[in-house]
């Protein structure tokens, strides 16, 4: 277990292993490298293909199959997607899995079984914090971390901010049958380095009550970056709206694949000097600003956020702006005020970045020492049994998934195509709620690129009870279709809603 602050380059590691793994391989000779989202994976497979070529590394998610069964010998990817291979399906198979219960899962669990697992912003596993999470995607990571790691796979949990319950749960259920070694910045790792750069710079924090507009009209903003992070898509594209003349760029969860690629491209080539984004946006992204002005969040969500202000050398000044009167999206909001609470310690104070963290770490454990984790382990002890009997096939995982609509929280994603580009580069992912609400309102879904209304009956049994995303793809459908929006503000919502 890796606890290390942003901006300490927790991803370089996968090169460095990388390379032990070329040059030796005594204990591994892969590493798959396993990230919370798409757009994280993307970057970092760009990176390491810089690095070592694109026969030698690959992307593997839902939207991309550069490496179907993981066997490249480095593979980046998503925890949704190395889930369904642990658990015997792998995902270019799916249909299949689904319409006979069968699959190759031999061969992906063995490239999974001989390789170096890093589990990285092992954080955003969970979301902690948010009303709507159900725990499944940290149950199934432990799970498959315990399995590893049980039969002498190298697994490596990188962090900055692991919230107490998260790291216990964590521990408790690995310390039954491994040696865990925990490795903290400060503790077990000292870097005077960059211990010295990060106290050569300054954070400053405030807290405003006043609207994000009035906010942005500060004097003293007019030759600053700006990064701007909101809670909901409805927020994130009015403010975007408004101040679009600028050299602004909006980013959320709710772009078409295509649009989202290109902004993070722009992004990191040409440094725009005002960023709109929502959550996306937190981790994975290397990007340093001036001003971060944010809603409020829960702790561990506002240090991801602070870690993308003076993060590059050279950038030794930031400050951290929390408006009050920003929504607090899905987020919980006892937890959301505990932290403001906290926070409002450090207003209108100026601290050096190592004070700063250690301050926010010290919060980060006074807020989640107060709240209680309760997984069901439901998902934990069906994983357990899918690795450790070799009878059970795919079949089984799927009676699984479709006890639970997955073992990730992201399973239940259903792709949404625009009337006029039902083409999977303009899609966008909608939730199981959203997609219900979508396909009952507009009844139409893509089948082998033709839109087909159904009626009714059909739309009815869809969606009575069970997964959508589960019985779209066992009736050969491809997503739903929902009315063109704009392209360059993303999918807003029915009712402008989220």
């Amino acid at each position: 277990m890796l606890s290390l602050p942003t901006g300490y380059g927790k991803t370089t590691l996968t090169e460095t292993l990388f390379k032990y793994a070329i040059k030796n391989g005594y204990f591994f000779s892969k590493v798959i490298h396993v990230l919370p989202m798409r757009s994280i994976v993307d970057d970092l497979a760009r990176k390491l293909k810089a690095e070592f070529g694109e026969d030698q590394v690959a992307a593997q998610h839902m939207g991309l199959h550069e490496s179907p069964f993981l066997a490249k010998p480095c593979v980046v990817t998503t925890l949704d997607t190395f889930i369904l291979n642990f658990v015997k399906i792998p995902t270019v198979e799916l249909r299949k899995a689904i319409a006979r219960g069968i699959s190759h899962h031999d061969f992906a669990r063995g490239m999974i079984y001989s390789s170096l697992v890093v589990f990285d912003e092992f954080h955003l596993f969970s979301g902690l914090g948010s009303l709507r999470e159900e725990m499944k995607s940290l149950e199934a990571a432990v799970a498959s971390i315990v399995c590893l790691s049980t039969a002498g796979v190298p697994v490596v949990v990188a962090t900055a901010t692991l919230p107490t319950p998260m790291r216990n749960y964590l521990m408790e259920k690995a310390e039954e049958v491994v040696e865990v070694e925990e490795i903290r910045f400060g503790e077990r790792l000292e870097d005077e380095s960059f211990s010295r750069e990060r106290k050569a710079k300054t954070i400053s924090l405030r807290i405003e009550d006043k609207c994000l507009e009035e906010v942005l009209q500060a004097p003293n903003n007019t030759d600053k970056r700006i990064l701007i992070i909101l809670n909901t898509v409805s927020e994130a594209v009015n403010i975007y709206r408004k101040i679009k003349n600028h050299n602004v760029v909006l980013l959320h969860g709710k772009l078409p694949e295509r649009r989202r690629k290109e902004v993070i491209k722009r992004i990191l080539k040409d440094n725009p000097r005002i960023i709109v984004a929502t959550q996306v946006v937190e981790a994975g992204v290397d990007i340093s600003y001036d001003i971060l002005i944010t809603a409020p969040c829960p702790v561990d969500r506002l240090i991801q956020r602070a870690g993308r202000v003076a993060r590059h050398k050279g950038d030794n000044e930031g400050e951290v702006i929390i408006v009050l009167k920003a929504s607090k999206g899905p987020y919980d909001a006892e937890i959301v005020d505990m932290t403001v609470q906290k926070v409002k310690l450090l207003d209108n104070q100026s601290l050096n970045k190592l004070e700063f963290d250690k301050k926010m770490e010290e919060f980060l454990n006074q807020i989640y020492s107060k709240v209680y984790l309760e997984p069901t382990n439901e998902i934990y002890e069906v994983i357990m049994k899918l690795d450790e009997y070799v009878f059970l096939a795919a079949k089984d995982a799927i009676k699984a998934i479709e006890a639970f609509c997955g073992f990730t929280d992201s399973f239940g994603i259903v792709s949404a195509f625009p009337e006029s580009k039902p083409l999977i580069e303009y899609a966008i992912g909608l939730s199981e709620r959203e997609a219900k609400n979508a396909l009952w309102k507009y009844r139409k879904v893509l089948t082998r690129g033709e839109i087909q209304i159904l009626d009714e009956k059909n739309v009815r049994k869809l969606l009575r009870g069970g997964c959508l995303s589960l019985k779209l793809l066992r009736g050969g459908f491809e997503g739903i279709v929902i009315p063109d929006f704009d392209e360059e503000l993303g999918f807003v919502g029915f009712n402008h809603g989220d």
